[in-house]
């Protein structure tokens, strides 16, 4: 699987409700996994799971 096809299943089961999804989404972004790093995207997708209980969201949240 490609990264942007991996990018669009993380996406649809993020919104689906999947917090670990947009975890994954949030620190790809961050480092770059989907190509150029994306630190507005991760902060959207931190903000959404660590609103949600996402401990690893909050930690990548003060790194934003």
């Amino acid at each position: 699987m490609d990264k942007k096809q991996k990018l669009l299943d993380l996406i649809d089961k993020a919104g689906k409700g999947s917090i670990e999804a947009a975890e994954k989404i949030a620190v790809g972004y961050y480092k770059g996994d989907y190509g150029e790093k994306n630190l507005t995207k991760a902060k959207k997708w931190a903000s959404y799971a660590a609103k949600h209980g996402s401990e690893v969201a909050e930690e990548l949240m003060g790194k934003l």
